[in-house]
């Protein structure tokens, strides 16, 4: 098959258009030298958004812990401790109602009267506190399972205790509710 003018001029055109494509695009060998060249680079150790919310985290943590410590230091302070008692813990209840600690002296100078009122006022709220603590040891010792009375069957006393060795078999049966004979 020949080519008639117009297709070789085509052509022509076609095989232009390659060489100028060929002397823009870069080689393969070296976009493939490129590209090998960046794999083998060390990837950054750490992430600074990373370390920065990691630190973020960490002074959260940290500032948690010492609030919580001294929250909890601040309450004990407000709460004396019951005298260990091997009673029951009403009776410790009322052990703790009758003790009462010294009231504070008045004074005449004003930073001393300042201190009374601290004082004072430490003095009501240990007395508030001791209070709710024992209503709460009063309800928790005076509390009863609302469950409780479905656990109880009428055969309790057969199972709660054992045979004796003197006891016939028929004496052993009358103790069972409908026992078959």
């Amino acid at each position: 098959m020949e080519l008639v003018g117009e297709e070789k001029r085509i052509q022509e055109l076609f095989s232009g258009l390659r060489l100028a494509d060929e002397q823009t695009v870069p080689s393969f060998a070296a976009s493939w030298s490129r590209a090998r060249s960046r794999t083998y680079r060390p990837q950054k150790a750490f992430n600074l958004s990373f370390v920065a919310a990691t630190a973020l985290l960490v002074c959260g943590l940290v500032s948690l812990a010492l609030w919580s410590k001294q929250w909890q230091r601040n309450s004990v302070a407000l709460v004396s401790v019951a005298p260990v008692t091997t009673a029951r813990p009403a009776d410790a209840v009322a052990v703790n109602q009758d003790v009462n600690p010294p009231t504070p002296v008045q004074a005449t100078s004003s930073g001393k009267s300042r201190a009374l009122k601290l004082a004072a006022r430490r003095h009501s709220l240990l007395l508030a506190a001791n209070r709710r603590a024992a209503y709460e040891a009063k309800a928790i010792a005076s509390w009863q399972s609302p469950t409780a009375s479905l656990l109880d069957s009428p055969s309790d006393e057969l199972l709660k205790t054992l045979p004796q060795l003197n006891q016939t078999v028929d004496e052993l049966r009358s103790f069972l509710p409908s026992s078959p004979k």
